[in-house]
Order: C-alpha cells, then structure tokens, then sequence
C-alpha cells in the first residue's frame, strides 16, 4: 500500500471528490489478505461546499472500486452503487453510452455531529482511467 490521492473529476470545472490513502488504521497488524483497514480523507468539492471527512476503509472494498473503474473506464457498463465504511460513504455510478458518466457521492458522520451530504459529479472517461490508474498505484 502507498499512501496517495485519487481524484474523481475536476475541481475547476464544479464538483469533484478526491480520496486521500493516508496510510494503515493499524500498521502493526496482520489481517487477512483485503481485510487490512485503510485510513482515509474524502475531500468534497460541492460549491459551495467544500468539507473533509475522514473513515476507514477496508483494502478489499478499495480493490473493487478500482476493479469496477477498469470495467466502465470506456464510458458504459453497469450501473453500481459502492458502499465504503460499512455504508457511511457511498459512490453510484451511472455510466451512459453516448457522454460522461454521473457519479453520486453520499457521505455521513453520525458520531461526532450527524452531517450527510450528497452531490454529483459529472466523470469523462479519462476522469475514469485517472481514478482507476492512481487506486492500481496506491493499493500496488
């Protein structure tokens, strides 16, 4: 694992979310293969809103991300929801034949304030492979 950051669209262009891999929750332990949990920050990027959330994340559940990233990297493919967190942050991703792909971002703290935001972001298909390029890098 090297800690990096993954971008899902641009922040110039309106809204966009990067997940920063800071690292292991535990480095000392050994879990089993996918099961090691990963700290991570969500950065959102919703004008006006721009906030960080930070959770763990399991390596499996960021494999799957990436592996399903690979899938719908050429702008179609399945509709899927992607639960991180035990479903505090959620990514539904609606992949189009003809234009970019919606990308639903829903992310809630319940323990230290109850806070829940939900936005989109509009991904092109090189937002995809850039996404998918740096969780191969990160997760290696």
């Amino acid at each position: 694992m090297n800690p990096g950051s993954v971008p899902f669209g641009e922040r110039a262009n309106g809204a966009a979310l990067e997940i920063d891999i800071l690292g292991y929750r535990y480095p000392d332990v050994a879990e089993p293969d996918g099961l090691d949990l990963l700290e991570i920050a969500a950065r959102l990027f919703a004008p006006p809103v721009e906030t960080e959330f930070k959770l763990a994340v399991r390596v499996r559940e960021l494999e799957g991300l990436q592996s399903y990233l690979v899938r719908i990297s050429g702008g179609n493919g399945p509709r899927e929801v992607v639960k991180l967190a035990d479903g505090l942050f959620e990514l539904t991703f609606a992949p189009t034949r003809r234009g970019p792909v919606l990308m639903g971002v829903m992310l809630r703290d319940v323990e230290r304030a109850h806070v829940r935001v939900e936005y989109l972001v509009t991904l092109e298909p090189h937002h995809i492979g850039r996404a998918a390029a740096k969780l191969h890098e990160s997760l290696g």
